[in-house]
């Protein structure tokens, strides 16, 4: 069938769901400062029929050029402090790797849930303190020590948990450092960067990167990226707290497996008064 795609699964689709999956997980991305994964994946699992590794595979490539994207838009608006970038990309990439080994030893689903909670109460402290949300405040030499262990937990969440590095870096930086929301976001995206690319050429070399899917989708995730990013400049700080905090409330209950205890209620639900 002209200009369809499709996967092993049989789903068919079309360049403009593919666009439009990256333009929703883009426009995500460059407005809270994250990659965009959390949105990205169930769709190209949902819609697209992928596999969860080959949508975590392709996700991730995709995040590559967009966080790209956005994070050159964030620095035409302000100045991104590289020393921060380097010292958050100097734990995080490496430790990513021993978060990955570590599931092997603990238990996922605890672990999992654990992190939920942390979200949640992260999310609450920056919805009910919208106009003072930072602990410390720091000076430059103390903000890049607590980047470099801000580094290591970031990598240790991300390479057990399967999620981006953003979710982590933002709420430390904004909560723990004092740094500005929009700053924070920019700041993350960079970081976000290489620490894709990374994962996903490891998925590349292991066959779990669709590349015509990702080619439309990362069009539509590039544009998503310089729109989101653009709106976020336009916000005052305590709007786009909220936004973010939102967010992190959408991830936490994802994490915690709400949707799908909704789903086996129902279905529960359905079977008695079906008897």
């Amino acid at each position: 069938m002209a200009n369809m795609n499709s996967d092993r699964s049989g789903v068919q689709s079309s360049p403009a769901l593919l666009a439009s999956i990256g333009l929703v997980g883009g426009t995500i991305s460059g407005l809270v400062g994250v990659g965009g994964g959390i949105v990205m994946i169930p769709l190209m699992v949902g819609l697209l029929g992928m596999s969860q590794h080959r949508a975590h595979g392709t996700s991730l490539a995709i995040i590559v050029p967009t966080a790209l994207a956005a994070t050159v838009r964030y620095a035409a608006a302000n100045p991104i402090d590289w020393r921060l970038v380097v010292a958050l990309a100097a734990t995080s990439v490496g430790f990513a790797t021993v978060g990955a080994r570590l599931t092997a030893y603990i238990n996922p689903t605890m672990l999992r849930r654990l992190f939920a909670l942390l979200l949640l109460v992260t999310a609450l402290r920056m919805i009910f303190s919208i106009q003072d949300v930072a602990l410390l405040q720091l000076d430059d030499g103390q903000r890049v020590l607590a980047a470099l262990v801000t580094g290591v937990v970031t990598g240790l969440v991300s390479g057990a948990m399967g999620v981006g590095g953003g979710i982590v870096m933002v709420p430390a930086m904004v909560i723990l450092m004092g740094i500005e929301q929009v700053d924070a976001q920019g700041i993350s995206l960079a970081v976000i960067v290489p620490t894709a690319l990374s994962g996903a050429f490891q998925h590349f070399r292991m066959g779990h990167v669709d590349r015509r899917r990702a080619l439309t989708i990362g069009v539509g995730g590039i544009a998503g990226g310089v729109v989101g990013a653009q709106v976020a400049q336009l916000l005052p700080a305590p709007v786009l707290r909220g936004i973010f905090a939102v967010f992190v409330l959408f991830s936490s209950q994802r994490m915690f497996g709400v949707q799908a205890w909704i789903r086996r209620w129902l279905r529960s639900a359905r079977g008695f008064h079906d008897d």
